[in-house]
């Protein structure tokens, strides 16, 4: 017996999506980043089926409505190969179906934004299809008349393991999934950096000069520092980061990833400055983690020196990742794709989803705590003042 959908498919003329966590993630404040390749895929499907699309988010009171269309329309899903044409939301879901709740002057789950939404598209709520990853805004709703369907976050088995194909490929980009999921972790990773870049400027600020001369014959004591609150948090988030974050989710990707590579045929020569830079940099974090405990539980005439040690460590792991990043995207990822087929490129893609954390949501959440608590507007060129300083 054919089981019946709970959706009432007959009625349906119009399906709205939520923005973060279920069309992507939102990486930093006004910019949303397509899970790759199921984001496309859905909303192809659902154009192939004839329905409007439209988008019903919540926005925070420092993003205007204007901000927020703009977001969902310029995210990018993928690239023509051929043109070089890149294909974004904006394809799919025009500006005057992103609905926000500044011009509704409701929030979801209040039934009051659906109904906003679908008088906005001249349609009546049980005529509406609503996608969205949280519970509480599906039963919201539901309880507007809409239907309502669960989506999963992150994206799961449905769309995963299906042959993907090479999107955007390219001299410097093999254009496989398992490229785009993880220089997409890189863009999280240069906010890290920049932190990490900022850190180090003020413990700098901090501790310069002040140095006791170490020629005398005798101990003479540093002078006592006070660390300023923010930048204790911040460096508390960050040591977190290093701990939990980049090594078991990241750098274990990636040398899984190389594992599969040099099976596929890769000459294992070709990636192994891959493996010995991670070993550098998980050698830079055990001496992090050691400055960290002196700092929180050393002595007053440690304390100063486990100071330095703490900038001077985590400056020279920026550097050497700022570099790191940047030849992997454009050599090793590229080099390692091109000895995958579809089927590899799956393969290896649900292998990095069930690396680490299933979810990075809350390191990204980590991370805009960092920034807001060290002021960082600009991490591109915080970065580029920290490589020009070491040349």
């Amino acid at each position: 017996m054919k089981q019946k959908s709970s959706v009432n498919t007959d009625l349906i003329k119009v399906v709205f999506f939520d923005a973060r966590d279920t069309l992507g993630e939102v990486d930093q404040p006004g910019h949303l980043v397509p899970f790759r390749p199921s984001t496309e895929k859905l909303l192809e499907a659902i154009k192939a089926l004839g329905l409007r699309m439209g988008v019903i988010t919540n926005l925070p009171a420092d993003i205007t409505a204007d901000q927020g269309k703009e977001m969902v329309l310029t995210a990018e899903l993928s690239q023509d190969p051929v043109s070089s044409k890149v294909r974004t939301i904006g394809n799919f879901i025009p500006r005057e179906n992103i609905i926000t709740n500044h011009e509704a002057r409701a929030n979801k789950p209040d039934p009051k934004i659906y109904h906003y939404a679908a008088k906005q598209l001249g349609v009546k709520p049980h005529e509406c299809l609503f996608v969205g990853e949280n519970l509480i805004e599906n039963l919201g709703a539901a309880l507007a008349g809409m239907e309502q369907q669960m989506k999963p976050c992150p994206p799961g088995r449905e769309f995963l393991p299906a042959l993907q194909g090479k999107i955007g490929a390219s001299s410097t980009g093999s254009g496989r999934q398992f490229e785009a999921m993880l220089e997409h972790e890189h863009l999280l990773g240069e906010r890290i950096f920049a932190c990490g870049a900022a850190i180090g400027n003020w413990l700098r600020k901090l501790t310069d000069g002040k140095a006791p001369p170490l020629d005398q014959g005798k101990w003479i004591s540093p002078p006592r520092v006070k660390v300023p609150t923010e930048l204790y948090r911040a460096m508390a988030y960050y040591v977190h980061l290093i701990d939990h974050f980049a090594d078991q989710v990241h750098l274990t990707a990636e040398e899984r990833m190389l594992e599969v590579a040099v099976a596929c045929g890769m000459e294992p020569k070709r990636g192994q400055w891959v493996f010995d830079q991670h070993a550098q940099a998980r050698a830079y974090w055990r001496s992090l983690d050691v400055a960290w405990r002196r700092i929180q539980t050393g002595d007053p005439d440690d304390r100063f020196y486990a100071l330095i040690d703490f900038q001077r460590t985590v400056e020279a792991f920026v550097y050497l990742f700022i570099a790191h990043a940047v030849r992997e995207d454009d050599q090793v990822y590229p080099e390692a794709g091109s000895f995958f087929n579809d089927s590899d490129d799956a393969l290896v893609l649900n292998i990095i989803q069930h690396t680490g954390a299933s979810d990075i949501t809350p390191y990204i959440g980590m991370v805009e705590r960092m920034e807001k608590l060290l002021e960082i507007q600009n991490p591109v060129a915080l970065l580029s003042h920290t490589t020009q300083r070491h040349k």
